[in-house]
């Protein structure tokens, strides 16, 4: 079985989201512009979705202005 968290950089972290959409859904209303997903991140089969505060933020990063990450823990 998975649980999902939402480890930020802040040091913080989100956790027992039984679905990878709950997850999503958690950080969007938390962050109305923030913007996540990437090539080879939790829907592709990669380790981690990586979230930034916005779009112009997460344009062109290669995460290191990325504000959290959603990782898949199995329990």
């Amino acid at each position: 079985m998975m649980t999902y968290e939402i480890k930020y950089s802040d040091g913080r972290v989100d956790i027992g989201f039984g679905s990878y959409d709950e997850a999503i859904t958690a950080f969007a209303a938390e962050h109305e512009e923030g913007v996540l997903g990437h090539d080879g991140d939790l829907s592709s089969g990669g380790d981690r979705t990586l979230c930034w505060a916005s779009a112009e933020e997460a344009d062109g990063d290669d995460g290191a202005r990325a504000i959290a990450s959603i990782v898949a823990i199995e329990i």
